[in-house]
């Protein structure tokens, strides 16, 4: 007689990558919060922020999407006024830049405040002792699964990244710019 089998460990994976993937959903900025923007849009009005002046395509392959996805998300956020592309400011001309505009710093601020508050309210729900261990946890599910490589929809793009402001230089912007850029 065969014995009663408990689900196996992919499974137990499976059911439980997929009911942090809902989680998460629920943690990100939502459109009640955000102007009405999608939680695809406020990643990459971050990343854009992060990385004002890159080309398209660059910024397609550091947000795990393609450049014709991006080109689309970034004509919705120029629709809403919080970015401007701009062709031919860099040695390629062909090339279109994306600019921020004061609009979208005012709102990567409300959402980045958003988001701290809700990071503030899941950390002080974890017991203290085991706050290091959680996310001693979390960085190495993200290490796995970026190892992986499979997860990304939109392949192939570049690996995803943690994005990290002080790491990148942007390119000198056009001296007309000036006059118009707040931080």
């Amino acid at each position: 007689m065969p014995s009663k089998k408990t689900p196996d460990a992919v499974q137990k994976w499976w059911d439980e990558l997929e009911r942090l993937s809902n989680i998460l959903g629920q943690i990100g900025p939502d459109e009640v919060c955000c102007d009405g923007l999608s939680q695809r849009q406020t990643a990459i009005l971050r990343v854009l922020v992060a990385r004002e002046g890159a080309r398209l395509t660059d910024l397609a392959a550091l947000s795990g999407i393609t450049p014709s996805a991006m080109t689309r998300v970034v004509e919705k956020l120029e629709a809403r006024g919080l970015v401007e592309r701009v062709r031919g400011a860099q040695s390629d001309r062909r090339a279109a830049m994306v600019r921020v505009t004061a609009a979208g710093r005012r709102t990567r601020k409300l959402l980045d405040g958003l988001m701290r508050s809700r990071t503030q309210t899941i950390i002080g729900a974890i017991l203290e002792q085991d706050r290091d261990s959680v996310l001693n946890a979390l960085q190495l599910l993200n290490d796995a699964i970026e190892r992986a490589g499979c997860c990304a929809l939109n392949a192939p793009v570049a690996t995803l990244r943690q994005i990290k402001e002080t790491q990148w230089e942007p390119p000198k912007l056009p001296p007309s710019w000036k006059n118009t850029m707040q931080p």
